[in-house]
């Protein structure tokens, strides 16, 4: 493979070139269990981010819920009358009086550990009810605008010049497609089923021979299409490469037998083959329970919870290996999981809950996560709820994408992954929570500048 044409001298590799002529960034380190710089030598970051999206919009207060003794337990009791209250009994503690569904005991354990974060009452800067309009605010990071040509994930890919400049999957969603995080991002990867990840030639070509016959018209120049192909050979090679033969999850990590365990472990695979990867997502569905909810049953919302916990603390566990130049993956990861809104405050007539405003987001990973409750609940008495019906939010949901971008990722280009992210924003601006560790380096809440905008070619 010609890395020449990975390598090709375009805006991004400008950027990180510039970047790592202006100074050099120390070694990671681990000091007192936190890891305190995420760059290596060369000044490229090594951490690695994975975006599970709960697709549905959760009823969160069946997830983290007011326990016995918590200021809001009697309101909750008060609003869940209809069959979705958690009792007592079936709430695992966490801290300040919140508990856990018991299905989620696997999020208990990780949270005792300090290796998960739990933000209340999170959301949107203004209510948006709709799965469509919301699903798209949230992953564009544009709320507001549902058109917006590229998801901030991929806005991250194409502004951070702290990124390895030779390495064809650096972004991949292990979905059917592309999902509206990586839009716009030519290198992301969709990889939904990795066993049928190859080149199909027909019958009468074999695969080795198509490789070997691309391998060689791509080789010839060095346009946009053909260091696109370049890429995509390299990317099928090395998929190739790493889902070859029967894989055992360290430590005796088992995944549960679903889509979004596989979709994990398949993250897993490329992360600990140091493919590469630095951006990763999964999707988890079927949170939009209007009726029969069954929070407290392993085929209902109970069993959601489960499968969450269970797949991301065998994610967690498998990763807890050496990287082979300091640390463990596990350090070096962070998993952020939410939904587009949560649900209203009170159950309905048909055991279920309709579409609300604010809830959780919960973040877990090794030294890079602190573990914690943070936010600020405003509570469920009446006159607490918003519009008398819902969680009000209190943190704007990219405050939670900032610190990460900022401390995990060390991106400053806020005003370009999250345009409009200010003080003047409904919900405030960029006020660290405390969640990563990492640099709190100052963010750009400006465009970047014309060179970045216009691209350079």
């Amino acid at each position: 493979m010609d890395t020449q044409k990975i390598n090709r001298f375009d805006r991004r590799s400008f950027l990180r070139s510039t970047a790592l002529a202006s100074g050099a960034v120390g070694l990671a380190t681990l000091t007192g269990g936190s890891l305190q710089v995420a760059f290596g030598s060369s000044g490229i970051n090594k951490n690695v981010f994975v975006y599970i999206f709960m697709r549905g919009g959760p009823d969160w207060l069946s997830f983290i819920t007011p326990m016995d003794g918590h200021p809001s337990r009697g309101d909750y009791e008060a609003l869940r009358i209809n069959g979705t209250q958690i009792p007592n009994n079936r709430l695992l503690a966490l801290a300040d009086g919140w508990g856990i569904n018991d299905f989620g005991g696997a999020f208990q354990g990780l949270f005792q550990d300090g290796d998960l974060a739990v933000v209340q009452a999170a959301g949107l800067p203004i209510a948006n009810r709709s799965h469509f309009e919301a699903e798209r605010f949230v992953e564009l990071g544009t709320p507001g605008n549902r058109f917006t040509s590229s998801g901030w994930l991929a806005r991250h890919m194409q502004t951070a010049i702290n990124l390895p400049g030779s390495v064809p999957i650096l972004g991949m969603a292990a979905e059917s497609s592309i999902t509206f995080s990586l839009l716009g991002e030519p290198s992301a990867l969709s990889l939904g089923n990795p066993a049928s990840f190859e080149l199909e030639g027909g019958s009468d070509i074999r695969e080795d021979e198509l490789q070997a016959v691309l391998t060689d018209i791509y080789a010839q120049g060095d346009s946009e299409i053909e260091v696109a192909g370049s890429q995509a050979l390299e990317a099928v090679s090395i998929v190739q490469d790493v889902f070859d033969g029967e894989y055992v999850p360290s430590n005796g990590a088992q995944y549960p037998d679903s889509d979004l365990g596989d979709e994990l472990l398949s993250i897993a695979r490329l992360i600990k083959a140091d493919s590469g990867v630095r951006v990763a997502q999964a999707d988890r569905g079927g949170w939009d329970t209007h009726n029969g909810q069954g929070p407290l049953q392993a085929g209902g919302y109970g069993g959601r919870v489960q499968d969450i916990a269970d797949s991301v603390a065998a994610f967690l566990t498998d990763l807890d290996v050496p990287t082979g130049d300091g640390g463990s993956w596990k350090d070096r990861t962070s998993v952020l999981m939410m939904g587009e809104f949560g649900r209203r405050a009170f159950d309905n007539n048909d055991a279920g809950t309709d579409h609300g405003y604010a809830g959780n987001i919960l973040v877990a990973g090794g030294a890079s996560v602190n573990g914690g409750v943070y936010g600020t609940f405003p509570g469920l008495a009446d006159g607490d709820l918003f519009q008398g019906n819902d969680v009000l939010a209190t943190t704007d949901y990219r405050n939670v994408f900032s610190e990460m971008l900022l401390k995990h990722l060390g991106n400053p280009e806020i005003g370009t992954m999250l345009p409009d992210f200010n003080d003047s924003s409904p919900l405030g601006g960029y006020n660290p929570l405390g969640i990563f560790n990492g640099e709190d380096i100052q963010p750009n809440l400006g465009p970047q500048d014309v060179i970045a905008k216009n691209g350079f070619e």
